[in-house]
């Protein structure tokens, strides 16, 4: 079904913690405490959620926005979805799956719209991206003049869409923050090193990563959310690319941990 207003309201409502722990795919993921991950709501994604399963922490929502994923691990793909509270994929999963796909994931997932596929547009589609944004003023958008330069945005309402950032993680950041969270903490968002994910490690189902190619476009959206939105994320990470005045560094002894 569509994550439509009513889906937004129905998730707030269940939301049991004040904080949400986004807890993505980078090796620094593993070294969260399982208490703190018990107590808060955990947004998991793609393969983190299999670990946090079986380390008997049920993600509250699991997301999923990249179709070669669920091809190369349907049988983690789909326990995630069974052992998860919610699971939300974008349109372009749900239309790349077979028809018999299809059904299972409309009874069993929310479906999240992309606000735009490309950062690069013509001048009639950055037109149209300005005026949206003027009817939509929880969509913050900065639609540059030259077709060279990409598209940066925040949706403040996952209800009317997502904005893409070549990485599931900034599509988390938009829907913490439209849930409302005090405070949204990202484990595992190094975005460095070998750009490896820690739970391909022991797996012979490896998915090619394109994170370090496509880091030159990620950070900027990172930096141009810090600058225009200001939302309370914060990283956990002590290994990253990510910079620290975009998306801070927040201690375990922080949060009552050591």
């Amino acid at each position: 079904m569509i994550f439509d207003k009513q889906a937004l309201s129905h998730v707030r409502e269940r939301v049991r913690a004040k904080n949400a722990i986004i807890f993505l795919s980078g090796p620094s993921a593993v070294k969260t405490p399982l208490e703190l991950l018990a107590s808060n709501d955990v947004i998991a994604v793609n393969g983190s959620a299999c670990w946090l399963i079986d380390n008997n922490i049920r993600p509250f929502i699991y997301m999923v926005t990249d179709i070669r994923f669920i091809t190369s691990r349907e049988s983690d793909f789909e326990r995630s979805v069974e052992r998860s509270e919610y699971c939300v994929i974008n349109e372009d999963v749900y239309a790349k799956a077979s028809a018999e796909r299809k059904k299972w994931l409309e009874e069993r997932c929310y479906i999240i719209h992309e606000l735009y596929k490309r950062e690069k547009a013509g001048p009639l589609k950055k037109l149209k991206f300005w005026l949206y944004c003027r009817q939509h003023p929880e969509v913050i958008m900065h639609v540059p003049a030259s077709r060279k330069k990409r598209i940066l945005g925040f949706s403040k309402d996952i209800s009317v869409g997502y904005c893409n950032c070549k990485t599931v993680a900034y599509a988390c950041m938009q829907m913490a923050y439209s849930l409302s969270y005090e405070k949204i903490i990202c484990a595992g968002l190094d975005l460095s090193g070998s750009f490896t994910r820690f739970y391909d490690q022991s797996s012979a189902s490896t998915l090619v990563t394109e994170l370090q190619q496509d880091l030159d476009k990620i950070l900027p959206l990172f930096t141009f959310m810090r600058k225009y939105i200001n939302p309370p994320v914060y990283t956990l990470s002590l290994e990253t690319s990510v910079p620290y005045d975009d998306i801070p560094l927040i201690e375990l002894k922080q949060l009552g941990y050591h």
